[in-house]
């Protein structure tokens, strides 16, 4: 898999194209709200239900 290219510092990065099984991590920033929006859009445009992390690391015996 292909590491994508990050935009500079500060810079919004494009949104990547989402697939089942990846994990979204969002950080507590002033844009938040529209980074979690962007999140939502894409797995929507992917046809994916977000879920979340714990219930499946548990299931796993991870955690």
């Amino acid at each position: 898999m292909s590491r994508p290219q990050l935009p500079p510092w500060g810079e919004t990065p494009p949104t990547p194209r989402l697939q089942a099984g990846d994990i979204v991590l969002l950080h507590f920033t002033p844009t938040l709200a529209a980074d979690l929006q962007r999140a939502l859009d894409a797995a929507r445009a992917a046809g994916l239900k977000p879920a979340a992390l714990m219930p499946h690391l548990k299931a796993a015996g991870v955690v």
